[in-house]
């Protein structure tokens, strides 16, 4: 009992992360020769759009994570092809695309089918910021004889579009079913003495140990999309933004809410990771930003009454 109690803050914390939404590609991202890149003939691109179409995700992840360290290599050593550049840009592409796998079934007794690959969706997803993060857009704007702006441009909108697919909203939207759906029966089963004894030899008990693993995997795997979502991507994602369009507040914002926040949450994105600075100073300007700054100093008082009431003497 204690160890159900233990793990149920656990289960709670990201029970809303629904059976993907889509399970096929995200063609709403820009393609590669829509800014003149032309598609790669050889390297790793061919054989990814290849495990892709015919729907073997598994393969697909277990190659996109030998991908992204060729491509975390060449641009540590500086210097890459046409070919190679090419291929670059289209690897991400797929890989930042293609579907997630199907979140875990925590109502079925059948074991989750992408267990023994465990979260190489969502890893390889999340090395695409580290990808785009580290391209030096001036050597590859030549190498690719397109204009930096293109490439800027392409680059936030796959990144806006994976952290879309990522991000989990809604956390405890079902927890109090969920609570009720789930730890009841098990309750229930753990306080009946008798039947605990005979655990192991009813084809019910491997149904419910089948279950319960679901639901560990299914309530980990929103923990770790919430990790590098919240911890990693944003940041760099908002650290992208700022450098690449300085004084440019409306393009911050498109993509911002291409990524999938809401209005108003936009310099909440902004406040917990770049922070307000002389850098970002610019996206606080207008009527959002003056009313960020009233509940930002609301929420000052709120938690801090004392010293809201000796401010004001």
């Amino acid at each position: 009992m204690k160890h159900i109690l233990y793990i149920i803050p656990i289960i709670l914390f990201g029970c809303n992360f629904s059976s993907a939404e889509e399970h096929s590609f995200d063609h709403e991202l820009m393609p590669p020769d829509s800014i003149h890149i032309r598609r790669s003939t050889e390297g790793h691109a061919p054989l990814l759009k290849s495990l892709l179409e015919q729907n073997d995700l598994k393969a697909f992840y277990q190659h996109a994570k030998t991908v992204l360290t060729a491509i975390n290599k060449l641009q540590h050593d500086g210097v890459m092809t046409r070919e190679e550049a090419c291929d670059m840009i289209w690897s991400l592409y797929l890989i930042g695309g293609a579907p997630m796998y199907e979140a875990p079934d925590y109502t079925s007794a059948q074991p989750w089918p992408y267990k023994n690959e465990k979260n190489n969706d969502i890893y390889s997803k999340a090395r695409i910021s580290t990808a785009i993060s580290l391209m030096d857009i001036n050597q590859l704007s030549t190498t690719l004889k397109i204009s930096k702006r293109k490439l800027i441009h392409f680059n936030i909108s796959l990144l806006s579009g994976i952290i879309k697919k990522m991000h989990i909203k809604d956390f405890h939207k079902n927890e109090e079913s969920l609570y009720h759906e789930i730890f009841s029966p098990i309750k229930h089963q753990s306080e009946m003495d008798a039947s605990a004894k005979d655990i192991g030899n009813d084809i019910k008990d491997y149904e419910w140990t089948h279950k319960w693993n679901n639901l560990v995997t299914f309530s980990s795997r929103n923990q770790m999309l919430d990790t590098y979502v919240i911890r990693i991507m944003e940041k760099r994602f908002i650290s992208m933004l700022v450098k690449y369009f300085p004084d440019q507040a409306g393009e911050v914002v498109k993509y911002i809410r291409k990524a999938g926040y809401g209005d108003g949450e936009v310099l909440d994105l902004i406040d917990r990771t770049a922070g307000y600075n002389s850098n970002t100073a610019y996206l606080y300007q207008g009527k959002s930003g003056e009313e960020h700054r009233k509940k930002l100093q609301q929420k000052i008082r709120n938690s801090c009454p004392a010293a809201s009431r000796n401010a004001n003497k």
